[in-house]
C-alpha cells in the first residue's frame, strides 16, 4: 500500500469516526428514540463494560498472586 493510499484510508476512517455520533443520533431520532434515552443506554452499556473490565483485571491480579505464592512454597 502506497503512502497516499494509506493516508487516504486514514482520512476516510477519521471522517467516518467523526460523523458516526451525529449520524447515530439522527437515525435514532428518526426511529423515534429520544436523545436522552440514547445517552442513558450508552452510559449503562459503558458502565457495565467498565465494571467487567475491572473485575477481570482484579481476577487476573488475584490469580497471578496465587500462582506466585504456590511457586514460592
Amino acid at each position: 500500500m502506497s503512502t497516499t493510499q494509506q493516508s487516504a484510508a486514514e482520512s476516510a476512517s477519521a471522517m467516518i469516526a467523526k460523523t458516526a455520533p451525529p449520524a447515530s443520533v439522527s437515525i435514532a431520532t428518526i426511529a423515534g428514540i429520544q436523545v436522552s434515552e440514547l445517552v442513558l443506554w450508552a452510559t449503562l452499556v459503558y458502565t457495565v463494560l467498565m465494571i467487567c473490565h475491572k473485575a477481570l483485571a482484579f481476577w487476573r491480579d488475584l490469580r497471578r498472586d496465587h500462582c506466585r505464592v504456590q511457586e514460592d512454597s
